[in-house]
């Protein structure tokens, strides 16, 4: 959005205004407050822009966007200032080049540069946990993607691909993903999660540590989905496969030539499984060779007893087995570089330890050396494509320690009389185009010959990124080579909205310094059966404070980056770019004077897309062009439309090349806006609301699921009329579903109030209590064991019953509670202060009702 502010001096020549753009509704300010954008120079006119957060006008539902404008009058001499506010062309459709314009910002379009969409958790589900460390698997017999952060699994199935019954038709793929919870159980908790899916079999592999050496592992065919023979979508396995105390790590691929005649069967079709893990000093890989149903004893990977001893230990990166069948597991800690240990024979013997550094310049690069950080640091990782020539993509100390630099060095086998002796080359940071000195997470995949990628987090900011006072702001960006690392390009995957701010990325033990430690060790990176990239990331800026400013959320919801545009891995998939914008994601509202239509942004196609076009038809499949944005703006207003019942929309993206396809068809109708609230009509007023799908109950350090009819997502309250002149008030408690209208014993929800008179503080409640039968009370709250006054607790001899009508109503999650005000102690003119809600469980349903100990 660019703003400009002009006037016509008045003569005296020394007129001088000054202009300060603020996101959000600011009042008076004074004189403290940082805008987001200025132009306080003497300069006639003042000209600032700032980003749209979408970027859009609107946001995701549908409401307009706020900015503040605030003129200071410098030195008036009685003009009349002029305002123009426009809205100018970004980058659109996710960009991709070599930085430009602000940190942080989208990149500028380039034909056949990588362009990233990104899928969102669902608000309040399992997928939005306080930490995580990231995983991420695609099955290309299904075309899902399958997910992990901390225990539950999510599965991601792509818009263009139909899943009945949820979404029987596809939609354009820059639409969201459809995310479904296909947890196991006994993966569902611990600390350490690791998931891996391998892309020839369909099979995918979970595991969760707990404390110390036990694992928890499952594994499955089918994505998570139920069968008569898995009820839960997973063979669960008790004990799992040998592991070390942490830093598990699971991989697979072909046997080496050598072995494959011996050992591949119809049963593991050619593939070998590795699940490897740090034991203290070094770490440990055991096979499996009936693919991932059991596993064979541990061989030494790196630490003790490996060959070539580099001195390497401690945690680990991720395990990748490459398509000639060598195994690589890289370790940032090799003495005082960085490298790992490779194994050519399948984990069959003591695996080999190598460092990454080149000792001289040559065609192939300058001399390098790998640096480790000093305090933990990022974990390597290393990409390989279909030559089986890596990439090494690591963080490395600079600056005396205070900055991280991402960077990424080609390694070959090329030596005839050593085949494990690994020649590096062509060391590059890949964030230096974008201005970035601090990474973390730095995760690596490679496609076909010459062509790989690391997705990595970074900031610009340089200091101790650890630090739970650091100031950083953080993006995740990709960068992509195609020339086997002699060039490469990073985009950045999540411009304008940030994935951790203000806050830093804590990678060693203990619990980090300001909640800095919601993301964890690692993300992780994967292709699909196109080729193109899926980097799998934890956000810990996720709301409209965080993205515009407010520092972090801290927490870590599950997001994935996708390429939609641009060259992916796989060279046999290039697309010949420029061309035309790809469908958009059409959504809607309509009104009796209006429909408003928003839409999510479609790839561009390589060409910076310029106009919208608009179609519209009382009958589907018949729309007529109707009107234009004129700009890149996804939105429309349809004003005044036809009064028809249905009216059918679509819209189409223009680029320099043209008219792109037409999106998906909404229908829509009028929608009324609901009645408003009336304090005299039940259910009355709206008092308290939250979030959907938040309610577990938490067993130790493990939260489950709570019974049915335990989340509370609103509570409303009403005193209508009554016929015989007693004040009665009607409390509406609104839950989740609970079709078998009744509760465990000792269940209950409940609302407790303040009353405030003068200096006196009174406290009352009602609930609904299950003992075992629904019992409705009115009552004085209980102090609990720490001494404050709760609503889960009941002073003794309070109780009161309540009013006949008193209800519950499970099948459609409502609770109903009928008082007279004079049970609460309430006459005419009492003023309540507050309310709490809430749903509980006693382990002691003998004495509900009885205060804490």
């Amino acid at each position: 959005m660019k703003v400009t502010m002009s006037w016509a001096d008045t003569g005296t020549g020394s007129s001088d205004y000054d202009l300060y753009i603020f996101k959000g509704i600011v009042g008076n300010t004074n004189g403290s407050q940082s805008a987001d954008a200025q132009s306080a120079s003497s300069s006639n006119p003042e000209i600032a822009t700032v980003d749209l957060t979408n970027p859009a006008l609107f946001t995701d539902d549908g409401s307009l966007q706020k900015f503040s404008i605030k003129i200071v009058p410098y030195t008036p001499t009685g003009e009349v200032v002029h305002v123009k506010i426009e809205l100018v062309q970004g980058s659109g459709g996710g960009g991709g080049g070599g930085g430009g314009g602000s940190f942080g910002g989208p990149d500028p379009t380039v034909p056949g540069n990588p362009r990233y969409q990104n899928f969102y958790a669902p608000t309040g589900s399992s997928a939005e946990s306080d930490q995580g460390e990231f995983n991420i698997g695609f099955d290309p017999k299904t075309g899902r993607i399958m997910t992990m952060n901390i225990g539950p699994i999510w599965r991601l199935t792509p818009p263009e691909i139909p899943a009945l019954p949820f979404r029987p038709a596809a939609l354009p793929e820059c639409c969201e993903a459809l995310w479904q919870d296909r947890s196991a159980v006994n993966t569902d908790t611990g600390l350490d999660p690791i998931l891996w899916t391998d892309q020839k079999t369909g099979r995918t592999f979970i595991s969760n540590n707990t404390t110390g050496p036990e694992v928890l592992y499952a594994y499955s065919d089918t994505d998570g989905e139920p069968t008569t023979t898995e009820p839960t979508g997973w063979h669960e396995v008790n004990g799992g496969p040998p592991t070390g105390a942490d830093h598990e790590t699971i991989g697979s691929g072909p046997y080496p030539a050598s072995l494959a005649p011996l050992l591949s069967t119809p049963l593991n079709q050619g593939e070998f499984v590795l699940f490897c893990s740090q034991d203290l000093v070094g770490a440990n890989c055991s096979r499996s060779d009936d693919l991932g149903s059991t596993y064979g004893p541990s061989v030494v990977a790196t630490g003790p007893g490996t060959s070539n001893s580099q001195g390497c230990g401690g945690l680990h990166g991720h395990v990748h087995v490459a398509p000639d069948g060598t195994a690589w597991l890289p370790d940032k800690s090799c003495g005082s570089k960085q490298g790992g240990a490779i194994n050519i024979l399948a984990s069959a013997n003591p695996w080999t330890e190598f460092v990454v550094e080149k000792a001289v310049t040559d065609a192939d690069g300058p001399a390098f050396t790998t640096t480790p950080q000093t305090s933990g640091g990022a974990d390597p990782s290393i990409g390989i494509d279909s030559t089986s020539t890596v990439c090494y993509c690591y963080v490395n100390s600079e600056a005396n320690g205070l900055e991280g630099h991402v960077h990424v060095a080609v390694g070959k086998r090329n030596d005839p009389n050593d085949a494990t002796k690994v020649n590096w080359i062509r060391d590059t940071d890949v964030g230096a185009s974008h201005g970035i000195v601090n990474a973390a997470h730095p995760e690596a995949v490679g496609g076909s010959a010459g062509r790989a990628a690391c997705g990595f987090i970074g900031t610009n900011l340089p200091g101790d990124y650890q630090s739970g006072t650091f100031q950083g702001v953080w993006y995740a960006f990709i960068a992509t080579t195609y020339d086997e690392g002699r060039t490469w390009v990073t985009v950045n995957a999540t411009p304008n909205d940030p994935v951790q701010r203000a806050t830093g990325i804590w990678q060693q033990g203990g619990s980090g310094q300001n909640g800095d430690r919601n993301l964890l060790d690692f993300n992780e990176i994967t292709v699909d059966d196109k080729g193109r990239v899926l980097y799998g990331y934890s956000d810990g800026c996720h709301t409209e404070d965080c993205i515009n400013g407010t520092p972090g959320d801290r927490g870590a919801f599950m997001r994935v980056a996708r390429q939609f545009g641009g060259k992916p891995l796989f060279s046999q998939f290039d697309p010949a770019e420029p061309t035309l914008p790809k469908p958009a994601c059409l959504s809607g509202t309509r009104s009796s004077s209006e429909s408003l239509l928003t839409w999510k942004v479609p790839d561009n196609g390589g060409s910076d897309i310029t106009n919208y076009k608009i179609y519209r038809s009382n009958t589907a499949g018949g729309e007529v062009f109707i009107g234009q944005t004129g700009n890149a703006t996804p939105n429309f207003r349809d004003q005044n439309p036809p009064s028809d019942a249905h009216l059918f929309y679509r819209v189409s993206a223009v680029n320099g090349q043209g008219e792109g396809s037409l999106s998906n068809e909404i229908d829509l109708t009028i929608t009324l806006p609901p009645p408003p609230e009336d304090a005299c009509v039940v259910p009355g007023l709206t008092i308290l609301r939250d979030a959907v799908g938040d309610t577990s109950a938490a067993l130790g350090i493990v939260n489950t699921p709570a019974p049915a009819g335990s989340d509370l997502v609103s509570f409303q309250l009403a005193q209508p009329d009554q016929t015989d002149g007693i004040p009665r008030l009607v409390f509406t408690i609104n839950t989740d579903a609970n079709p078998t209208n009744t509760e465990p014993t000792g269940w209950s929800a409940y609302v407790a109030m303040k009353l405030v008179r003068g200096t006196t503080t009174t406290y009352k409640g009602v609930h609904l209590t299950f003992n075992p039968t629904a019992t409705f009370e009115s009552y004085t709250p209980a102090p609990n064991s720490a001494g404050g006054i709760d609503g889960r607790f009941v002073t003794a001899g309070s109780r009161k019953p309540a009013e006949p009508g008193s209800n519950y109503d499970g099948a459609n999650g409502k609770i109903t509670m009928i008082v007279k005000a004079s049970d609460l102690g309430l006459a005419p003119g009492d003023v309540i202060n507050g309310f709490v809600a809430g749903t509980s469980q006693t382990t002691d349903p003998a004495s509900t009702g009885a205060p804490a100990a």
